[in-house]
């Protein structure tokens, strides 16, 4: 299908391609007249200084449905952000129309498709706002659930005392540690990682240049005055290291970026099957204080399917050298919506995580990017229905209440299986700050390895810039110098 969404203003038609793609995933959608297609869609705003309206036609051999949304600026939280309201309506507009016109609900979250719904409300309790006006606000400006809205109210409320002031924002760092290899790369996976059969060769130097950027990295924070508040490592895998690697990058990060401002380290040992006990216990002596064991799923049958090649007893084996290590915060991660899984399956899976007593669970929906194999081989891997997928969310959920968990942050993905969420539940006192920082976006968080991004964000204001090393570990080798010289010029300038 062909969908022409126009405007004189093009980026209201670019705004509105999100909300589109939630009736008509498939489509193609043009922001110029072609001629060639089955729906137009025209959008267009009004603004008087007191009252907004955003408007759209729909247009289908010949016959016209229209809706408009009108706003008092006065009632709007923000009336000074002209430019974001009018998108708003805009979007809200759209939303209102297609679920009329299509006859289909597009799901729980309304009009909200961005990454970091959560910011939303730490926007209006700065402002001042009660929790109950923020839910009546989500209610109606976006067409959310109730239940989602109460559920980022909640999230946002456990977040605030980790959330850094405008001083500490200028004062404290996070780190993420990208390790780009594997033992080898999931169907789902869209993450810069090299399966390391294929990559012998190359660790040895990428592990050079990696201690160089932190190396130099922390010489400029501490001539900054500035701490590293948390760090994470991730990757890819990093544990596919052999534990005398993993022992030294370990130290070097402890040399070059722990103080007593560093409350704490994540390794991400993601695959069971690359777990050792000398790897952990060279971790904890490290200070690595919580590791990451993910199984994904408990199925052995989806677990051939989608490429890892571990058991459900390495899990097991390997959450169980975590605690002889002395780790008391063990993380594990399960994917809502794996092919071929049923609701029968995700309660197999959530039975099996209660079993190993993890005192963090996160709970991804399965997102299909582009850069997995499962959308080479889309006719391969059958999805499960939407409304299952719901389902299966909702029995990991009680899941974790029944683990006496409670969510502490949450994010959303493009290209997901379901127009969901994928949520952190902790135990209290478990939970991740990095994790926290990074979703809310009030603290620069330095990426340094393979792929990894950074964020420099001005405290305060809370603007943000992005900058990616090069995903490529040849490229990223060949250019260390100038990304470490980069990223202190950044550092610099947001100082």
């Amino acid at each position: 299908m062909i969908i022409e969404l126009l405007s004189d203003n093009k980026e209201l038609a670019v705004t509105g391609q999100d909300v589109v793609r939630l009736f008509y995933p498939d489509a193609e959608i043009r922001l110029v007249h072609a001629g060639e297609c089955e729906i137009t869609l025209k959008v267009a705003v009004y603004a008087d200084g007191q009252f907004i309206e955003g408007a759209v036609e729909l247009i289908k051999g010949g016959i016209f449905t229209a809706e408009q949304v009108t706003a008092n600026m006065k009632s709007l939280p923000f009336p000074d952000d002209l430019r974001n309201n009018l998108k708003r309506l805009v979007k809200l507009a759209l939303f209102r129309l297609l679920s009329k016109y299509t006859g289909q609900p597009a799901g729980p979250w309304g009009i909200l498709t961005g990454i970091r719904p959560t910011k939303i409300v730490h926007r209006l309790l700065d402002e001042g706002w009660r929790p109950d006006c923020i839910n009546q606000y989500l209610t109606t400006a976006y067409d959310m659930s109730k239940d989602k809205a109460e559920l980022l109210i909640d999230i946002a409320l456990r977040q605030r005392i980790y959330l850094l002031s405008e001083k500490e924002a200028g004062e404290l760092i996070s780190i993420y540690i990208g390790i780009p290899f594997c033992p080898t790369r999931c169907a789902y996976c869209s993450f810069p990682s090299y399966p390391v059969e294929n990559g012998t060769k190359l660790i040895e130097p990428f592990l050079e240049a990696l201690a160089c950027e932190i190396k130099g990295i922390g010489k400029a924070v501490k001539a900054m005055g500035l701490k590293v508040q948390t760090i994470y490592v991730g990757g890819g895998t990093p544990t596919v290291l052999s534990s005398e690697k993993l022992l030294h990058l370990l130290d070097i990060i402890n040399n070059s970026l722990v103080s007593e401002a560093t409350v704490e380290i994540t390794l991400e040992a993601g695959r069971p099957d690359t777990i050792t006990i000398e790897k952990l216990k060279s971790a904890r002596e490290q200070g690595v204080a919580r590791v990451s064991i993910n199984p994904q799923t408990t199925n052995p049958g989806t677990l051939e399917v989608i490429g890892r090649r571990h058991s459900v007893q390495q899990v097991a084996d390997a959450v169980a050298m975590a605690r002889l290590a002395g780790f008391n915060t063990i993380n594990m991660d399960v994917i809502i919506g794996l092919p071929g899984e049923t609701t029968a399956d995700v309660e197999n899976t959530m039975s099996a995580i209660a079993a190993f007593e993890p005192e963090n669970l996160t709970v991804h929906t399965m997102a299909v990017k582009r850069a997995s194999r499962i959308i080479e081989a889309k006719d391969h891997f059958k999805a499960a229905p939407a409304r299952e997928v719901e389902k299966m969310l909702y029995i990991a959920q009680e899941a974790a209440v029944n683990m006496g968990m409670k969510p502490y942050y949450l994010y959303r993905q493009k290209n997901m299986v379901s127009p969901l969420e994928n949520v952190g539940y902790t135990r209290s006192g478990h939970e991740c700050v990095y994790n926290i920082q990074m979703i809310e976006e009030r603290q620069t968080v330095i990426g340094l390895g393979g792929g990894a991004g950074s964020k420099f964000v001005k405290a305060g204001t809370w603007y943000l810039t992005s900058h990616y090393n090069p995903k490529d570990p040849d490229v990223y080798i060949s250019r260390i110098n100038e990304i470490i010289a980069m990223k202190v010029d950044k550092l610099r300038s947001f100082d």
